[in-house]
């Protein structure tokens, strides 16, 4: 059974005039077949935190992460990445 995965990513930058708010700068959606690892982008020194759904889309079916936020590690930029599953 074949499953689509589309990723929706956000970009926000921080707001300078407040503490813990972020501006969205752009939102880009698209169609993937895999995702990155949460590894990868903790090795650059950023946080990535995962939040996890059940889906039932096939192979895919189960507890998968469904949305993935990630912050620079100078805090000034963040990126939140909406996995659908069709």
């Amino acid at each position: 059974m074949n499953s689509t995965i589309f990723l929706t990513e956000t970009r926000l930058q921080k707001n300078p005039n407040t503490k813990t708010t972020y501006i969205q700068e752009d939102q880009t959606s698209k169609e993937i077949t895999s995702a990155d690892t949460l590894k990868f982008f903790r090795r650059l020194g950023g946080t990535e935190s995962a939040q996890r759904s059940y889906t039932c889309a096939g192979y895919v079916a189960g507890y998968v992460v469904t949305k993935l936020t990630s912050t620079s590690p100078d805090r000034q930029n963040k990126t939140v990445r909406e996995f659908k599953f069709i």
